[in-house]
């Protein structure tokens, strides 16, 4: 009777051990999720910012150099790049690189920049040279 007890247990481990060699032989299945995204003119999000060339310049860099001011046709504001010296001719709704031009009155233009979701209202002036009569 013992001896049966023993060989059952002996048995019992046997096939144990030869479950748990299986299971660690047994090359393991990944389940991933798959995402997707409509790419319609937006950048590639695996790619560094700092490689964005559609991003435009910085609203930092822009200096408003003037404004044709016609409330009929439709104002147009002229502004120049500091880094590159590049100029940019904008309408209202226009975007120049994170900045949408919101408003355009004779002096001054009012925009909204957003960066990585958050948006905040900004307004550039003419900047007048001194000595200039006007």
């Amino acid at each position: 009777m013992i001896r049966l007890i023993l060989a059952a247990v002996v048995a019992a481990t046997f096939r144990i051990g030869s479950w748990e060699v299986a299971a660690q032989t047994r090359p393991p299945t990944y389940e991933r999720e798959i995402f997707t995204y409509s790419a319609l003119d937006r950048r590639d999000p695996f790619q560094p910012l700092h490689l964005d060339t559609r991003a435009g310049p910085r609203f930092g860099d822009l200096t408003l150099v003037g404004v044709l001011f016609t409330p009929q046709l439709g104002s147009v504001a002229i502004l120049t790049d500091r880094t590159t010296g590049r100029r940019y001719r904008a309408r209202e709704r226009d975007n120049i690189g994170a900045a949408r031009v919101v408003q355009i009155r004779t002096e001054q233009v009012d925009f909204v920049i957003t960066s990585f979701g958050v948006s905040r209202r900004e307004t550039l002036r003419v900047r007048r040279e001194r000595g200039t009569g006007a």
